[in-house]
């Protein structure tokens, strides 16, 4: 069961709903459920409509609770970088598979997208420090690696 269907079940849309929402058909919306790669601008809209669209790509909800520790440790902050990059990195790939620009067997050239897994990072690290991470912390990261 992909993490796409898991999540437009949470939220209680049906095939047909979504698809309305989205506009798509209904098949296009079953090969998302069957773990299809979703286009960045239909992901942009699922986020506007309660999506975490975190846990669509990468089976993770989307806040760690770091901000609530009653003290920041170090290795509460290393869990947040961590976290950061790999959400970072799984955005930026996420973002050029539906832009095709990937190479000619699929793969991603991290060393040719740094400065905008960097920015990515930042953004996503700053906001699990803060307390500030959201669904609009995610649409900023796929607005910057789609403008990219």
């Amino acid at each position: 069961m992909s993490h796409f269907l898991i999540e437009r079940n949470r939220l209680g849309y049906t095939q047909e709903s979504i698809a309305e929402r989205l506009e798509v058909n209904r098949k296009t919306v079953g090969r998302w459920d069957n773990g299809a790669p979703i286009p960045s601008d239909k992901l942009a809209i699922c986020l506007d409509l309660g999506f975490d669209i975190t846990f669509v790509l990468t089976g993770r909800r989307s806040s760690l609770e770091i901000a609530n520790s009653a003290e920041l440790t170090a290795e509460s902050a290393i869990q947040a970088a961590v976290y950061a990059t790999e959400e970072a990195i799984l955005s930026v790939y996420q973002v050029k598979r539906v832009q095709k620009q990937l190479g000619v067997n699929g793969e991603f050239d991290a060393v040719k997208n740094l400065t905008l897994i960097k920015k990515a990072a930042e953004v996503l690290a700053r906001a699990e420090l803060t307390g500030d991470f959201s669904q609009d912390t995610l649409k900023k990261v796929f607005e910057m690696a789609g403008e990219a």
